[in-house]
């Protein structure tokens, strides 16, 4: 009797042991619209920014609180016992039916914003392009924080257009979950064996129908098969000038140019013309004037004065 209460004493030991470490855990979600959020769950349950929330098991009316310095900052009322499109803050500590006598509610979340890393690697190398024959890369999305029953596309596109399934290598990229989407970033990684050589993008989208009513995607990543980038250029440095002090020569003097002068353009002499002669005035000839004889005016006027005297004379 001693021995099987001693091994039940041992159980519960145990079982307070392990309830000491249990982790953070979320409700989850139905693998559809909504993140169930449960009543008196333990730990935190996980709440992404954009998400839809419904709540079960609580009384009514379900209203969310945000606690700050323990002191409520804010509260979110559900309707109908849903929350669509979640948009706090995501400081604080967050109660749903929040009690400020004991300061405690009846469920407590932890609100983060939605997280999809991406990089496209072969091993632990980042890489952007491969040569043709490698056989798988890793869709490595290290860091995601939506539900593993979300769904997701993994969009791939190359020269063909987007490849939805690779029949070849069994593998599918459309309507999976972000568990499936994990494990192309594992060691196995997602097989790219026969694909064609050209450029390829990967872009993570959410299904939000089927991710909790969230729609988000991820950065777009490029991989080229077969045409791997050309490294830059290395800038090289100029090797130092060493400066060589010539011998002394005279200067050389550059004439400076002279304009020239057009030439001035010799005139050629006209024709010779016979010339017309000119008739030589015959010039006017001046009579010579009669010399003047002295006295001879006033002998001409005593006659002339000798004949009036007559004349009178012989008329009376």
């Amino acid at each position: 009797m001693w021995k099987r209460y001693g091994l039940f004493c041992t159980a519960i030991m145990l079982a307070t042991v392990f309830a000491a470490f249990v982790p953070i855990v979320s409700a989850g979600n139905s693998g559809g619209n909504f993140n169930l959020i449960a009543a008196h769950e333990d730990g935190l349950q996980k709440v992404l920014i954009g998400q839809n929330l419904e709540f079960e098991g609580f009384s009514t009316p379900v209203v969310v609180s945000r606690v700050v310095s323990g002191d409520v900052a804010n509260t979110y009322p559900a309707d109908n016992n849903r929350i669509y499109n979640v948009n706090w803050p995501t400081a604080g500590a967050f109660f749903v039916n929040y009690n400020t006598t004991i300061k405690n509610g009846e469920a407590q979340l932890s609100v983060e914003a939605p997280i999809i890393p991406l990089e496209i690697k072969v091993g632990s190398a980042t890489v952007e392009g491969v040569m043709v024959g490698t056989t798988a890369i890793r869709v490595d999305t290290a860091g995601i924080n939506l539900f593993d029953e979300d769904v997701v596309d993994l969009v791939i596109n190359g020269p063909a257009g987007q490849i939805s399934r690779d029949a070849k290598n069994d593998q599918q990229f459309t309507d999976i979950t972000v568990s499936d989407l994990k494990a192309y970033g594992t060691t196995a990684g997602l097989k790219i064996g026969g694909w064609k050589v050209g450029k390829y993008t990967f872009q993570v989208k959410t299904e939000s129908g089927e991710a909790c009513g969230l729609e988000d995607e991820s950065v777009v990543k490029s991989l080229n098969i077969g045409e791997i980038p050309s490294e830059p250029t290395p800038v090289t440095t100029p090797a130092a000038k060493v400066e060589v002090t010539p011998l002394w020569t005279a200067p050389v003097v550059t004439p400076t140019p002279v304009p020239t002068s057009a030439p001035t353009p010799t005139v050629m002499p006209s024709p010779s013309v016979a010339p017309v002669p000119v008739s030589t005035p015959i010039p006017t000839q001046i009579p010579t004037p009669t010399p003047t004889t002295p006295c001879f005016e006033f002998m001409c006027a005593v006659v002339g004065l000798v004949v009036a005297v007559c004349l009178i004379l012989r008329r009376g």
